[in-house]
């Protein structure tokens, strides 16, 4: 009897398995969501179908298959006959072949408009040289070393003299604020499985623009920023206080935070909450970058001094502004993409900011007011020469 009973169980399993597959969507997926290879080769990728019930089931009707292309594509069209045969899962492969260097993205449609095909998309990047991927890569590291190890040369500068005269508090003030958001934005972006789900509904075809190493340099550089704000309290600082502007202007970015984040958890913004809610610190963070400078240009300015304000940490970031530039450079010359340059003007603009303040700082050091006395300690002066 108990063997009757699970023979019963298993066929009306099976056959809740068949009526759902006969009447359940279809779905396509790509083998492949990024497909990159160099102008002299090809990439290939295939394209399945199935519907998704109690298990993945054989579609159960012919499925037409055919392709659009982003703007300005550079790849050669792909067969528009391709069909998914009734009782088939599909597997069509396709050779992708591009005529230039580039980027362009693959969207498969499909016929009946009943099957599922907001996943089935290929980004595809065309690159002139693997050389200069190689090349692009280490950059990038380069570039990560020497903006991390950047925030040592003013903690131990901080060390050595005991004395944190010379360092400007609003700077520090807007960093910690500055790096904070920054850390909350990569945090949301890269682990909140929520805000990717809004991330994908604003961009369909998107990459996350936040990687691992993006979140461990923002949490790196909020807590050495804030080691850094530690030592004030503990070494000597002369009559240096944050000026009440400074409170002003941070008091006004957290109290809007919180604001933003009431009318989130109300769901005021019903589409993409809390991506929005992110977009927030991301424009803190913008707005930082611009003028977190400007106070300890200020503060150089008046005293005719660079001492305690370390050349070090001014040199570190300029080598890793000019290598970030440099990638960016490298990677649109690559994929001949000079849009994206313009399109991630952002960052581009924020690196050409950074520099600038830094030549301001090298020239305020080196030229202005070079006869300071002890205007560098040995950790500086190692590193320059």
């Amino acid at each position: 009897m108990k063997k009757m009973n699970s023979a019963i169980i298993i066929l009306v399993t099976f056959a809740a398995c068949f009526i759902s597959s006969s009447s359940a969507r279809a779905t396509l997926q790509v083998s492949e969501k990024d497909l990159n290879f160099e102008i002299n080769e090809n990439g290939t990728f295939t394209v399945s179908a199935s519907v998704m019930s109690l298990i993945f089931a054989p579609v159960p009707e012919d499925i037409s298959i055919w392709f659009s292309y982003s703007e300005d594509s550079n790849v050669y069209p792909l067969p528009n006959t391709s069909i998914i045969e009734n009782g088939t899962t599909g597997h069509l492969e396709f050779t992708v072949r591009a005529f230039k260097a580039g980027h362009t993205t693959i969207m498969v449609h499909a016929s009946p408009p009943i099957v599922n095909t907001k996943d089935a998309f290929v980004r595809v990047g065309v690159y002139k040289s693997y050389g200069w991927i190689v090349v692009s890569t280490i950059v990038g590291w380069i570039y990560f070393i020497c903006w991390s190890v950047s925030f040592y040369p003013q903690v131990i500068t901080n060390y050595r003299r005991k004395s944190v005269v010379g360092l400007n508090f609003d700077f520090l003030g807007l960093n910690l604020t500055g790096f904070i958001a920054y850390s909350v934005f990569n945090i949301g972006l890269c682990y909140i499985q929520e805000v990717q789900m809004e991330y994908h509904i604003a961009h369909p075809t998107g990459v996350i623009p936040v990687e691992h190493n993006d979140v461990g340099f923002s949490v790196h550089a909020t807590v050495i920023t804030a080691v850094t704000i530690a030592q004030c309290f503990i070494y000597e600082r002369g009559d240096q206080v944050i000026a009440k502007s400074t409170v002003a202007v941070l008091a006004l970015v957290w109290s809007t935070a919180g604001v933003f984040l009431l009318l989130t958890a109300l769901h005021v913004n019903k589409y993409t909450p809390w991506l929005t809610f992110l977009y927030f610190f991301s424009y803190v963070k913008l707005g930082v970058t611009l003028t977190k400078y400007i106070p300890q240009v200020v503060y150089n300015y008046k005293r005719k001094s660079t001492v305690g304000w370390s050349i070090g940490t001014v040199l570190l970031d300029f080598i890793g502004g000019l290598f970030s530039i440099g990638q960016m450079f490298m990677v649109s010359a690559n994929f001949d993409d000079w849009y994206s340059l313009i399109g991630n003007f952002t960052k581009f603009g924020l690196g050409i900011a950074s520099i600038s303040f830094d030549v301001i700082f090298m020239v305020q050091h080196f030229c202005l007011y070079r006869h300071s006395p002890s205007s560098t300690d040995s950790m500086d002066s190692a590193l320059i020469s």
